[in-house]
C-alpha cells in the first residue's frame, strides 16, 4: 500500500507550496530583463509599429486598468467599517473612505474616457460596466469573508495598501529622476506628423532627460497590484492549492497593461517592463518582512 505524504499544516504547508513556483518568479524576471535589453535597442521603432491610439481595449484599460492598485485600500476601509470591534468613530471614518473612495476612483475612470474624446453616452456605459464590475467583485469578496475570513481578506487588503504606497513612491521617485518624455507627447508637439517629431527621444538608461514622466510607466506598475491575488494564497488553502494559475493570471494581465500602453502611445517597452520590475522587488521585499512572514503565520496556524 502507498504511504501518504505528510503534508505539513497552515502556513507551513503554504511556504511550502510557495517554493515551488519560485521557477515561475526567475522565468519573469529574465523575461523582464530580457527586454529591457532589447528595447535599448528597439523602444521607438516598436512604439512606431503598434501605434494606435483609438484601440478600445488600450483605452478602457488606461481608464480602468489600474483599480488594482487602489481597490485593497478601499476593501480595507469597507472591513473597518464592519468591524464591531472597533470604535464607532473609526468605523464611520473607514465608512466614509470607503464611500469617498469608490466615487473618486469612478471618477477618474470616466475622466480619462473623456480626455480620450469618448461621447457621453459611451463614458456613463464603460463606467457603469468596468468600475461597477471592479466594485462588484470587491463586493464579493467581502460577502464570501463572512463567516470567518474576514480577518485574511483584511490582512490581503492591508498588505495590498502597503503595496501600494510603496509603488506610489517608488515609482514617483524614480520619474522625477529620468524625466523621460513620451512618445505621444512628442508627436503632439509636431503637430501630429512622424517627420522629426522624435528629436527628444532619451534610451531608458538615460537619467535626467528632456522633460516628461515617461519612464517608468505608473499604469503598469498600478496593474502589478494584482500580485497581491497571491498573498491570498498564504493564508487561505483553497487559494494555495491554485497558486500557480493565479501567478499566471497576474502575469497575463500585467502583460496585457504594458501592450495597451504601448499602444496607445503613452509608453515605451522599457517603460512598462521597469515598472513591472520595481513592482517585483518591491513585492519581493513585502513578503519577507517579518511584520508579513508572522501575520500569515497566525492566520494560518491550527485552529484558526
Amino acid at each position: 500500500m502507498r504511504r501518504g505524504r505528510k503534508r505539513p499544516a497552515g502556513g507551513e504547508h503554504a511556504m511550502l507550496k510557495e517554493k515551488t513556483n519560485r521557477w515561475f518568479l526567475a522565468l519573469g524576471a529574465a523575461l523582464l530583463c530580457a527586454g529591457l535589453g532589447a528595447a535599448a535597442l528597439w523602444d521607438l521603432e516598436i512604439d512606431l509599429a503598434l501605434y494606435s491610439p483609438g484601440f478600445l481595449p488600450a483605452v478602457l484599460m488606461e481608464a480602468f486598468g489600474w483599480f488594482p492598485q487602489y481597490l485593497p485600500a478601499v476593501v480595507l476601509c469597507v472591513c473597518i467599517a464592519l468591524d464591531g470591534a472597533r470604535s464607532m468613530p473609526l468605523r464611520a471614518a473607514g465608512g466614509l473612505l470607503a464611500v469617498a473612495g469608490s466615487g473618486i476612483l469612478l471618477y477618474m475612470g470616466a475622466h480619462h474616457l473623456v480626455k480620450r474624446g469618448m461621447s457621453g453616452p459611451s463614458i456613463t456605459l464603460w463606467t457603469v460596466l468596468l468600475g461597477g464590475l471592479s466594485l462588484g467583485i470587491c463586493a464579493l469578496a467581502l460577502y464570501r469573508s463572512r463567516s470567518g475570513g474576514r480577518k485574511k481578506l483584511e490582512f490581503v487588503c492591508l498588505w495590498g495598501t502597503v503595496y501600494l504606497l510603496a509603488g506610489l513612491a517608488a515609482i514617483n521617485i524614480i520619474k522625477a529622476v529620468w524625466q523621460r518624455t513620451r512618445f505621444d507627447d512628442m508627436l503632439t508637439a509636431a503637430g501630429g506628423g512622424f517627420e522629426g517629431a522624435f528629436a527628444q527621444f532619451t534610451s531608458w538608461m538615460q537619467p535626467f532627460g528632456n522633460g516628461g514622466s515617461s519612464f517608468p510607466s505608473g499604469h503598469t506598475a498600478a496593474a502589478c497590484s494584482v500580485f497581491i491575488l497571491t498573498l491570498a494564497c498564504d493564508v487561505c488553502l483553497k487559494w494555495n492549492r491554485r497558486r500557480t494559475l493565479v501567478w499566471a493570471l497576474c502575469w497575463a494581465y500585467v502583460a496585457f497593461m504594458a501592450l495597451c500602453r504601448l499602444v496607445i502611445g503613452r509608453h515605451y517597452l522599457s517603460d512598462t517592463l521597469a515598472a513591472a520590475f520595481v513592482m517585483l522587488l518591491l513585492y519581493l521585499g513585502m513578503r519577507k518582512t517579518k511584520w508579513y512572514r508572522a501575520g500569515a503565520r497566525e492566520l494560518t496556524a491550527p485552529g484558526t
